[in-house]
């Protein structure tokens, strides 16, 4: 039976099968991994990646704040990728690039890495990593000097704290003696100077940063002879040192110093390239134009192990004369390496990763600066995706504290994984990372960081272990972001949603799912005979979709059992059933499977907690409990968040009908009936949610006695199921219910789903929300063409459900609204100010009271 590998499916048959015990004891008997000391038993087996999140052979799941070793910036289980690495091994897969041989791949790569780079780099030389180009930089610029008739220039200038790999000569040039104790004698005529680190002062002797370094270079020079020294090696900007940036006059000056000298400069970008810092290059941020570029991990993304290093035309033109450069790497230039390199460079260009890279990474370096109030954090620092919270013992004197006991807190608690070096933590995800992840991260960070700090001031030096990890097949908790309820604790979080796939990656997966007979419903198996193209061939993209005809009028008369897909085996699935419409003809019904509903409430819970909506209090949803799924989907929130759901059902149809046939009065005693419940059980019981809709809400407020009910009992008013207008949103939010969360919701039972209205709108703005893309995505379209109107323009709404559980593409819905961009540069659209249609289908549309 096919699974498919997308972010809502079970983990594939050949992780199921994996016995996550035996391979760690093969790991331990076998493999020797670096940093681990022998005495350490634990292993994390990695089996899948999706985006941000991972999972482990265990089945539990894991937010990735570290892309690898700062590294996956398109991040995780690109199909692209795959396809571009498996096309090019069809054709060729490697040919060696020694001498006159090259590739197609590697030209093409080498010109737009030129293109990329900051003037003047203007040839490149491929190897297989980081430190290999370390070392090809090294030699180059020997040889450099050495063919212009200064064999005597071999020395090379480096800096403490710098970190270059652990090659010979990269290990030479790195400033951590770790890497140098008990591996020497290192590579000679290596000195190494002070790096500038503005927020460490006392480095030197209260003398500007930047003018100790220039003054400290400038001696070196004289000490060691400029016509002896090569070249000087740094980051631009200290990366495992802990994410420090330099004084923005400081790479100018020694640019400068060198240039006077004949000394070359080189910069190791192997961690601030493609896009990390917001730039393709940290040089540009910086302003400097060094004469080399070392560069890798975010080449490929992780995706095939490669590196490069960018010379200047001076620099390439003596190198390459006479007999050339000699020596190389046996997979330089290779062809299936530089095919991934180039389609890894178009996702980053083609979704504005480095600009992401700028947004998301403010986003995160702005929550996590507020751990700066902490006695234990001396200072949060973050360039793009690049973050360092660096710990002290003492803020006074700012000794160091040890940041080793964090990551495996982190890990163990929240399913994050971050890293440290010796007293700073470090974050560097993928550059695809969003919004509500990145407030994860922080939430994770946050609450190991605060009992941290609690009990260094109750004399504890480290945080507790916890006594438990989470059960190995379950999900990692959600951050514990509400806080507890006055009736008690907040119960522990749910398991988080799956990671969400780009929309190529679920769209692939999702039409070989719903069309291959082994696991298509059979719905889907007979429509598809009548559609003029095949859904496995030519839905690719999200315009794709398109390509489908509306089907949910079919959904009035097909059997449930029918919209089953087989995939999910020859025992039946039972799935709840549930309705949508009847006011424009019989309802139409959605098969609601078990997963579909744990990953919607898991979304659900997500959401809420994020909007800061508590734990641990009871609900009251006044709504149809059935055939919607308004009811049961309330009931199941408040049984996941720890509190007791109380219900008033509502009949809408019954109500509409009054209203059609002009029998007010009737629909006036239904209305007046259901508040007379909701009155006996706000008088009585503890309720902290209320989740309702907006003729109902208006009506409580217009209600001296509910009015006053709601405002010393209840917390948190959701309103859904009909519009709202700006005016009576504000003067619910700002008059009548000041002390509560107004927090608006729009969904779709066809669609299987709904969205949150998007924190921060001004009381002149109207509510907007953003679908969780791309399992469910929004069009806005001109009903005359169907054509999707511009950004700020009304149309109307239609909604798309891609997943393993169901396909409903183009649903139009009885709604119009305004087309808006995705929050924080994502994908997708999102949509406000809602308004019901005037007519569909030829009928009136009626709200009533839902």
């Amino acid at each position: 039976m096919k699974q498919p590998p997308y972010g809502d499916s079970p983990a594939p048959p050949t992780a199921q099968r994996t016995d996550p015990d035996a391979l760690a004891a093969t790991d331990r008997a076998r493999l020797i991994h670096p940093h681990l000391p022998g005495g350490v038993t634990e292993r994390v087996v990695m089996v899948e990646g999706s985006g941000c999140r991972l999972r482990d052979a265990h089945g539990r799941e894991y937010l990735d704040a570290t892309g690898g070793l700062m590294l996956a910036h398109v991040g995780h289980g690109r199909r692209e990728l795959v396809e571009a690495a498996a096309g090019q091994m069809a054709r060729l897969e490697y040919y060696t690039s020694f001498h006159e041989f090259t590739n197609e791949p590697s030209i093409r790569l080498a010109e737009r890495l030129v293109d990329l780079a900051p003037a003047p780099m203007e040839r490149v030389y491929f190897t297989s990593g980081g430190a290999e180009a370390v070392d090809a930089a090294l030699r180059m610029a020997r040889l450099y000097h050495h063919r212009r008739g200064e064999p005597d220039r071999t020395w090379v200038l480096a800096r403490h704290f710098g970190y270059h790999g652990v090659t010979y000569g990269g290990a030479a040039v790195t400033g951590m003696p770790m890497f140098h104790r008990g591996f020497g004698p290192m590579m000679p005529g290596v000195r190494h100077l002070t790096p500038p680190m503005p927020s460490h002062p006392g480095m030197y002797g209260g003398e500007d940063p930047t003018e100790y370094c220039l003054r400290e270079l400038r001696e070196t020079i004289e000490d060691i002879g400029a016509g002896r020294i090569a070249a000087m090696i740094g980051e631009p900007i200290l990366g495992v040192a802990g994410v420090v940036e330099p004084p923005r006059d400081y790479w100018p000056r020694v640019r400068e110093l060198l240039d006077a000298h004949g000394i070359l400069l080189v910069l190791d970008e192997v961690i601030t390239g493609f896009g990390r810092t917001g730039h393709w290059f940290a040089a540009e941020r910086l302003g400097v134009a060094p004469d080399l570029i070392v560069t890798a991990k975010g080449l490929t993304s992780g995706y095939f192990p490669m590196g490069a290093l960018l010379a200047a035309g001076h620099v390439a033109d003596v190198v390459t004369r006479e007999e050339g450069f000699l020596g190389g790497y046996t997979y330089s230039g290779h062809a299936t390496g530089c095919a991934v390199a180039l389609e890894n460079l178009r996702i980053l260009e083609r979704e504005g990763l480095p600009a992401a890279a700028t947004e998301i990474g403010g986003h995160l370096g702005t929550r996590l600066r507020a751990l700066e109030e902490l006695p234990v954090v001396a200072e949060v620092r973050q360039i793009g995706l690049m973050l360092g919270i660096e710990l002290t013992a003492d803020p006074a004197t700012g000794e160091p504290a040890p940041a080793d006991r964090v990551p495996p807190l982190v890990r163990e608690r929240h399913g994050v994984i971050v890293r440290n070096n010796p007293n700073t933590v470090l974050l560097s995800p993928p550059l695809v990372m969003s919004r509500w992840e990145a407030d994860r991260v922080a939430d994770a960070v946050t609450d190991v960081l605060t009992e941290y700090a609690d009990r260094r001031t109750h004399g504890r030096t480290t945080p507790r272990t916890t006594a438990a990890a989470p059960a190995p097949t379950a999900a990692p908790a959600s951050p514990a972001s509400a806080p507890a309820s006055a009736s008690g604790p907040a119960p522990a979080s749910p398991a988080s949603p799956p990671a969400p796939p780009s929309m190529p990656d679920l769209l692939a997966a999702a039409m070989e799912w719903h069309f291959s007979p082994e696991t298509g419903s059979r719905f889907w198996l007979e429509r598809a005979r009548t559609l003029d193209f095949d859904p496995r061939r030519d839905v690719r993209t999200e315009a794709d979709l398109a390509l489908f005809p509306n089907v949910v009028d079919e959904l009035r008369d097909v059997r449930v059992e029918d919209l089953v897909p087989r995939g999910y085996g020859d025992v039946p699935v039972p799935p709840d059933v549930y309705e949508s419409g009847g006011t424009t003809g019989a309802p139409k019904r959605v098969a609601w499977l078990p997963d579909l509903h744990e990953r919607l409430t898991a979304w659900h819970c997500e959401a809420l907690d994020a909007r800061g909506v508590p734990r641990g209090v009871n609900w009251l949803t006044i709504g149809p409990s059935g055939p919607h799924v308004f009811g049961p989907i309330s009931r199941t929130m408040a049984h996941r968040r720890g509190g007791i759901p109380f219900t008033v059902d509502l009949d809408p149809r019954w109500v509409k009908k009054c209203v059609a046939e002009g029998r007010a009065e009737d629909a006036k005693r239904y209305a007046e009936h259901v508040l007379d419940q909701v009155r006996a059980i706000l008088r009585s019981q503890d309720v902290g949610v209320v989740f309702t809709t907006p003729p109902l809400l208006e009506a409580m407020a217009g209600d001296d006695e509910l009015a006053g009910l709601l405002d010393r009992k209840v917390s948190t008013l959701i309103w859904g199921g009909a519009s709202m207008s700006v005016d009576t949103r504000t003067l619910l939010r700002e008059e009548v219910f000041p002390g509560a969360r107004l927090i608006g919701f729009y969904g779709s039972t066809m669609v299987g789903g709904g969205m949150y209205e998007r924190a921060g709108s001004g009381p002149h703005e109207p509510s907007t929300f953003d679908p969780p893309y791309p399992f469910i995505s929004l069009r806005v379209v001109d009903p005359a063409t169907g054509a999707t109107v511009p950004y700020g323009e009304r149309g109307q709404v239609v909604m798309s459900h891609v997943s393993r559980s169901m396909l409903l593409p183009n649903n139009l819905e009885r709604d119009t609204a305004l087309r808006v961009r995705p929050a924080g540069g994502g994908a997708g659209d999102a949509v406000a100010d809602i308004r019901p249609v005037p007519t569909f289908g030829g009928t009136t549309v009626i709200e009533g009271v839902y």
